[in-house]
């Protein structure tokens, strides 16, 4: 079918401190939610401005009331019968446009509860913590839950100074090779193999209705070292990570960008040197997940399909229809849910792996 053949329009479900607003739905002109791998998503939806408000003609929104600052905002679409939520947080920010060409329009802009820890700057240490441990603190310091999922090292001291609580903890996360997104009231911590717990198939030609990938060398690594000083050993530290450690995440027949990069151009080594001091463990870490991180950006695509609520950050979507070298399996790391009086609903989809499909 025509890629043109494939759109609908499908209402999104909006709620305002946690009850259905019809009178939010009926005035919505144009809605956006953004979901990454950063963790933090944002919701941005346009309403018409003017109408009836009790009595007389007047502006609908922007006065407090049914939306001001710090209004709790959910968004949900239907699929198969049921409601998905994709968003759910708080009003931050408040626009009023008056266009020469139509009615006066309320631009409300929302963001997840991860805008608290984005708000609280502070300077402190962590003595002898995982990441888990400083993602406890950081969950029980803004009224949150902690499920973290991973292997780290504990680290003798965490620095955080000047920072915000968002960013130390991102920081923690991709020093263990973890991702950071919330699940409710739920602050979850997990390396990205550890979060696909679903799988979402689209094919090009019918529901996937544009793609675009590319498999690109020049950010590829054949090795990442990372070296320093033990001062409990007082010896140097030099630990590495190559392909060995990507082997579970490639799929049947594929080859890693790091193996191509040596058949193409000779062996590309990184190195990282750490002044401060580390341990032995700490310093693997570091370079297994600043290897993975390069080694899954291999293969970037793209995709739009009709709107598909299920398509979320972490999900795996199989893609068909693409030929040997991009068929297979993907991991989604944004998305884009959005919805006008136009073209309806739509979801706009990135997506990386760390291996390309062999010729057949």
């Amino acid at each position: 079918m025509s890629p043109q053949s494939a759109a609908y329009v499908s209402t999104p479900a909006i709620a305002l401190n946690g009850t259905a607003d019809p009178g939010a739905m009926s005035d919505l002109m144009a809605l956006t939610v953004e979901e990454t791998t950063a963790g933090m998503s944002w919701c941005e939806a346009v309403f018409s401005n003017w109408g009836a408000r009790g009595s007389a003609q007047d502006y609908l929104y922007l006065s407090g009331d049914p939306i001001g600052f710090g209004t709790a905002l959910s968004v949900s679409f239907a699929a198969d019968g049921t409601d998905h939520e994709v968003f759910a947080g708080r009003v931050s920010a408040l626009q009023a446009d008056y266009p020469a060409d139509g009615p006066a329009r309320a631009l409300v802009l929302a963001e997840d509860r991860l805008q608290d820890l984005r708000m609280a700057r502070r300077t402190r240490t962590f003595d002898d913590s995982t990441t888990a441990d400083v993602t406890d603190r950081l969950a029980r310091d803004h009224g949150l839950t902690a499920d973290v999922q991973l292997d780290g090292p504990a680290r003798k001291v965490t620095a955080q100074l000047n920072r915000s609580d968002l960013a130390l903890l991102r920081e923690l996360a991709r020093s263990d090779d973890g991702e950071v997104w919330l699940d409710g009231t739920t602050l979850r911590v997990r390396r990205r193999p550890d979060r696909q717990d679903t799988t979402v198939t689209l094919g090009y030609g019918d529901d996937l209705l544009s793609f675009s990938a590319r498999a690109d060398l020049a950010d590829q690594v054949t090795q990442v070292a990372v070296t320093g000083w033990s001062v409990t050993d007082k010896a140097a530290i030099n630990e590495t990570a190559d392909s060995a450690d990507l082997a579970a995440e490639l799929g049947t027949g594929q080859r890693a960008g790091s193996d191509l990069l040596a058949s193409a151009f000779g062996d590309r080594d990184e190195r990282i040197v750490r002044s401060a001091p580390l341990a032995a463990d700490d310093a693997r870490a570091l370079a297994r997940a600043a290897y993975l991180a390069r080694a899954r950006r291999f293969v970037c695509g793209t995709g739009t399909t009709a709107g598909n609520p299920a398509l979320r950050v972490g999900v795996r979507v199989t893609l068909t229809g693409l030929g040997a070298a991009f068929d297979g399996d993907y991991a989604v790391c944004r998305v884009r849910h959005s919805y006008d009086l136009a073209l309806g609903y739509r979801t706009e989809f990135d997506v990386e792996r760390a291996g390309l499909g062999a010729a057949r």
